[in-house]
């Protein structure tokens, strides 16, 4: 059976999606269909075609969440969270983690969902810190952009820490670092993953790299602002002592001057600093 996979194109879900996706492969012969330009690398091992939907394919399982690429792949026998008229088989929205979400779907195409997400592709690490805190403070959307960072790493000291942003993202991470913070830019996945072997907290907002770098098995310090824990979150995560009345939103913009990012800096430090005394690794130095 061939099966025509739709995933999201953000890197988050995308991740968010990697334990459905190697279910379906159970199935049979599975190609993802994406448009994020990491498709190839970060699901290394299955054929990626670009999001059109394919003339044929034995079944076509819908984890973007879209009604505009539901309409395009209609013409295949199509499973989603939806309504009935999109889909052959349409699933009820739930309130749930985005992760149960695409588990769900690839439950229905008959496909058992196991662990959590995982991303173990060899690489070259940078030279860097035997054990660090990475910072991660470049994000799209404002709603998540929190704005704590430079104050962090600042506290943090004499801490090992160190700056990760993606392609083209230098002068955005310089400006919510400080200058003192050395600054990774651009790594492949498979680099990215190799460099998070001597991370003992990654801290970010709440954005794919955060959850990649879950994938590669470090731990995360996530900070919410306009998103929810329970539905896209991993790792600790670290919110208002109390959510405001629109919280959460997941809204790329906010008419209220951005009240859910009023995160201390002290709460995400004593998360970092729980994980850093927890950590083996780390444990003689405090």
């Amino acid at each position: 059976m061939t099966i025509a996979v739709r995933a999201p194109d953000h890197l988050g879900d995308a991740v968010m999606a990697l334990p459905a996706v190697a279910a379906l492969a159970e199935l049979g012969p599975v190609t993802v269909h994406c448009r994020g330009r990491w498709a190839p690398e970060l699901f290394a091992g299955f054929p990626v075609a670009s999001e059109a939907p394919p003339p044929a394919a034995a079944l076509a399982v819908m984890l973007k969440p879209s009604w505009h690429a539901a309409l395009q792949w209609r013409h295949l026998r199509t499973i989603g969270v939806g309504p009935a008229l999109l889909y052959a088989v349409a699933l009820p929205e739930r309130v749930e983690h985005r992760r149960d979400r695409y588990a769900r779907i690839a439950a229905a195409a008959g496909a058992t969902v196991r662990g959590l997400p995982v991303f173990l592709v060899p690489g070259i690490a940078p030279a860097l810190p035997a054990r660090f805190v990475a910072l991660n403070p470049v994000s799209p959307s404002a709603t998540v952009r929190w704005a704590g960072f430079a104050a962090l790493a600042a506290r943090l000291a004499p801490l090992p820490v160190v700056g990760f942003c993606g392609p083209g993202e230098g002068a955005a991470a310089r400006e919510a670092l400080g200058p003192d913070v050395p600054l990774v830019e651009g790594l492949s996945l498979a680099d990215f993953a190799a460099a998070l072997a001597g991370c003992a907290a990654f801290v970010s907002n709440d954005s794919g790299a955060a959850h990649l770098a879950a994938a590669c098995g470090a731990p995360v310090v996530m900070v919410h602002g306009s998103t929810a824990p329970e539905r896209t979150g991993v790792g600790v995560a670290v919110e208002r002592p109390e959510r405001r009345w629109c919280q959460p939103c997941y809204r790329k913009s906010c008419p209220f001057g951005l009240p859910c990012l009023a995160v201390a800096v002290e709460d995400v430090e004593r998360a970092v600093r729980t994980l850093w005394r927890n950590d083996p690794a780390t444990r003689p130095l405090g």
